[in-house]
């Protein structure tokens, strides 16, 4: 009985290990039935991938267009052309004709040296053009090169002149050292013209105001010929041009130096890269504010 017992023992034991040797290093059996397997497999728990929501595209629409300017309006300039460089109007003081609340002085020669500056009790527009008092307005920095080029010709038109300079009234000037000083001199009534480094200076002594006021005073320069001084067309002075200016800094008209300033209406500025003649002068001095301008608000 007890051998029986031990053999028995032995068995078990011989049949455990066999099991044992069976499974699979994790301990399952090795070979499942397909039963087997669908019962004791878990499934994957399958989790829906996330959809990320599309952007939604903006909406579609139309471009919206530029708006298109109106063309400006064909005018005729009444002047000498051949050689015109800058031309400021008082009654057609832009491209579109008249505008009394504009802080640019279009230059209608189509060179685009348009005139910047702020509208003040010293500077306002009228229907004539732009009234100045004790105001300085400085021109762009290309008439520099104009200036102190070897032929020019500057013409500036003036109405309802007031001298309030204690010493002068300064119509057009360039600091430093007045390299360009078209002015009247208080003392003795004249009409000069100073340039620099020469010092050469057309001058008319009384005729200051009556050759400025409500005409259009001239300065033409041509290097080795004359500096020449008009009022309206008439010659009133020449000197000989020996050297070109030296001109740098700022160019302006008006001045607000109480011993330079004065008061007026400034009707045209003309600008030419030549010295005009005076029968040229003439018909420009007489074509001042002839054309037709709308003036708006």
């Amino acid at each position: 009985m007890k051998k029986f017992i031990i053999y028995l023992l032995a068995v078990v034991m011989i049949a455990s290990l066999a099991v044992a040797c069976a499974k699979t290093p994790s301990g399952e059996p090795a070979d499942k039935t397909p039963e087997e397997a669908a019962a004791t497999d878990v499934p994957a728990t399958e989790v829906p991938a996330t959809e990320v929501p599309a952007t939604p595209e903006p909406p579609t629409e139309a471009p919206t267009e530029a708006p298109t300017e109106e063309p400006a309006p064909e005018f005729t300039i009444p002047y000498v052309t051949d050689g015109l460089v800058a031309l400021f109007e008082g009654n057609y003081n832009t491209l579109r004709g008249q505008k009394l609340d504009t802080e640019v002085w279009e230059d209608l020669s189509g060179n685009k040296n348009d005139i910047d500056f702020t509208l003040d009790d010293t500077a306002e527009w009228n229907e004539k053009g732009l009234a100045i008092s004790a105001a300085k307005i400085e021109f762009p920095i290309e008439l520099f090169d104009l200036i102190n080029s070897e032929e020019f010709t500057v013409e500036y038109s003036l109405d309802d002149l007031v001298v309030t300079g204690a010493d002068f009234a300064t119509l057009l000037n360039v600091l430093p050292n007045d390299q360009f000083a078209l002015f009247i001199r208080n003392s003795n009534g004249a009409i000069e013209f100073k340039t620099s480094p020469s010092n050469s200076r057309p001058q008319k002594p009384g005729a200051g105001i009556d050759s400025v006021n409500n005409k259009t005073i001239a300065v033409t320069f041509k290097l080795g010929d004359k500096i020449c001084l008009y009022s309206n067309g008439e010659l009133l002075s020449e000197v000989d041009a020996k050297a070109t200016l030296s001109a740098t800094s700022t160019f302006f008209f008006g001045h607000n130096d109480p011993k330079k300033s004065y008061d007026g209406t400034v009707r045209s500025i003309r600008f030419y890269d030549r010295a005009l003649s005076a029968e040229e002068l003439a018909a420009n001095a007489a074509a001042v504010g002839t054309i037709g301008a709308a003036t708006s608000k």
